[in-house]
């Protein structure tokens, strides 16, 4: 840990959603480019890093949505006193939620094969807590995988033919279309 750099500020606490949140990193003369930010939460912020004259760099950040996140802020890949900064963003999701695009197997699905849907939540800048439910004939397994793309891959494998209802959600809210109704066929 290095005690001697030390950071300040409102927005490593607490912030707002699609709001400027910002913190001072206290440099004390170190080589700033060996300075490192990251983000652990339900979304990918952006952040600015702006150093000043008197060494010290002032950081900016924007979420897309609320949550809990953690503010990693390391100095030659060792976290500076306090890090990682456990911080509340509050706000509404529901307008994030609404940019997310669904696509691929949404209205019919074949049985005895792997289904494939497509969530592209990369412009609502989400990246954790999607929630599916499937309810049917029979009882698929649901898998989720991340694509390189950014997008998430949620398979399902119905066994038998029939009418399914899938619940797509993140942290609770519903995706746009959800419920979908998936007409299975042999």
């Amino acid at each position: 840990m290095n005690t001697t750099i030390t950071a300040k500020g409102t927005g490593l606490q607490s912030g707002f959603a699609e709001a400027p949140n910002k913190f001072t990193i206290h440099m004390q003369g170190h080589n700033v480019s060996l300075l490192a930010v990251a983000f652990d939460g339900p979304a990918r912020p952006e952040c600015l890093l702006t150093t000043q004259k008197d060494g010290s760099v002032d950081a900016a950040y924007k979420t897309p949505v609320p949550g809990e996140y953690k503010i990693h802020i390391k100095f030659n890949d060792k976290h500076i006193e306090g890090s990682p900064f456990k911080v509340k963003i509050l706000g509404d999701k529901t307008a994030a939620v609404g940019k997310i695009k669904v696509s691929g197997a949404v209205k019919e699905g074949k049985a005895l094969i792997t289904n494939e849907i497509i969530v592209d939540a990369t412009e609502a800048g989400i990246t954790s807590g999607l929630q599916c439910s499937l309810e049917g004939p029979s009882k698929p397994e649901i898998s989720f995988k991340n694509a390189p793309d950014g997008t998430i891959r949620v398979q399902y494998k119905p066994t038998v033919a029939g009418q399914y209802k899938m619940n797509l959600k993140f942290d609770g809210i519903p995706l746009p279309g959800s419920p979908y109704t998936i007409t299975v066929k042999k």
